[in-house]
């Protein structure tokens, strides 16, 4: 089967897409507006673009009706934002979030959840989030407006929180921080089921 992206609906791509790239990390970011409202929700186009300086990007996507995610909107106005991390037991919760709930509604409250204040940033922070990355805006990118158009957003790493349980000897426990990941449709993986391979040694050294 041969595929040109041009000549399918957005929609058929969009499920060859996540039904591929896969599993994808998920980017439980919340942020807040400008007249205070909090918000909170998971993206799972997400991934870490630098390290020096700590870089980290996702993207939301013009929905179909051609509305831009609460997300997009308050880092626009804000600059702001804190990604969490999702550990198998926030599972439900997260899922919770995705709900299309109106801009005036707090995703915290509607699935119980606590905003903790960050240290850094104005938008809060998922206290029974493991781990937390408190973000500044350093560039975004829009693809289009038309429905699943996306928009890069890249944001400075200015904080971390880094639960101490999951944290030794210079490195976080996979097994305790148990994140998990997007697949297809309903489905998500956990990170439980791991291999290691050694990378191979470069020729000449």
């Amino acid at each position: 089967m041969e595929i040109t992206p041009d000549m399918m609906k957005a929609a058929e791509l969009y499920r060859i897409l996540t039904g591929c790239v896969l599993p994808r990390p998920i980017a439980w970011v919340s942020s807040v507006a400008d007249n205070g409202g909090q918000n909170l929700a998971p993206f799972s186009f997400f991934n870490v673009a630098s390290v020096k300086p700590p870089v980290l990007g996702f993207s939301p996507m013009v929905d179909e009706i051609r509305q831009d995610k609460d997300t997009l909107v308050n880092i626009r106005e804000t600059g702001e934002f804190v990604v969490n991390i999702v550990s198998h037991k926030l599972a439900e919760k997260m899922n919770q979030t995705s709900a299309g709930y109106a801009s005036d509604i707090d995703e915290f409250e509607c699935a119980g959840l606590t905003a903790v204040a960050s240290a850094t940033v104005l938008a809060p922070g998922v206290a029974e989030s493991l781990v937390r990355f408190e973000c500044r805006l350093r560039q975004l990118i829009s693809f289009g407006t038309a429905p699943y158009a996306g928009s890069l957003i890249l944001g400075d790493v200015c904080h971390i929180h880094v639960h101490q349980d999951i944290y030794s000897d210079g490195k976080i426990d996979a097994n305790r921080l148990d994140a998990i990941g997007r697949l297809a449709g309903n489905f998500y993986a956990t990170t439980r089921d791991r291999f290691a391979i050694a990378r191979p040694v470069t020729p000449g050294k």
